[in-house]
């Protein structure tokens, strides 16, 4: 019952009934660390220069977490992160014949996890391009979710207490933002 009313959220989200077997959202996002000064601190410097991890997370129709994976530097390319991920190893979810949308960071997979992703760009054709606006419009609560601004500045502790905190509290943080 409770995966009727996820996937019937996602397809009106995307306002097609394509995405009617759409049980999750998948992003990353780089969380901003301390790091003391060692020969491991370069791993975690991102694109910016400053230090972070990155958190993979899936996420329901209205944004609540289904599943978060949490720890590797930034170094590590966000597709190394899923295949080591708990979600992607143990294959448990999503049911059969359902599946997870992602951006073009994913390659798009039927086995062991399902992921429906973007068009490349350029688009061939007008098909492509109303399947991307559908899919982006499904996907579109998934970016607010992960606080690409805000939850940064949330949360900064040693690399080694983040995956600890994180499955500790996940949603108590996403409280805490929605509550500003």
């Amino acid at each position: 019952e409770d995966l009727d009313i996820v996937s019937h959220g996602f397809a009106r989200l995307g306002h097609h009934r394509a995405f009617a077997k759409t049980l999750g959202a998948i992003e990353g996002c780089h969380i901003h660390i301390k790091c003391q000064s060692s020969p491991d601190d370069q791993r975690y410097r991102n694109r910016k220069l400053f230090p972070s991890i990155i958190l993979q997370a899936v996420c329901d129709h209205q944004g609540s977490f289904i599943d978060t994976y949490v720890g590797w530097p930034e170094s590590v390319h966000d597709l190394r992160v899923l295949r080591h991920s708990p979600l992607y190893r143990q294959s448990v979810y999503p049911p059969p014949r359902c599946f997870i949308l992602s951006d073009g960071v994913y390659p798009c997979l039927q086995h062991p996890l399902p992921l429906i992703i973007l068009y490349k760009r350029p688009l061939q054709g007008v098909r492509a391009q109303l399947f991307n606006t559908h899919h982006e419009g499904a996907r579109s609560f998934e970016r607010r979710r992960m606080m690409k601004t805000m939850f940064r500045q949330v949360l900064e502790v040693h690399p080694i207490f983040v995956p600890h905190v994180f499955s500790q509290s996940p949603c108590q943080l996403i409280t805490v933002k929605e509550s500003w």
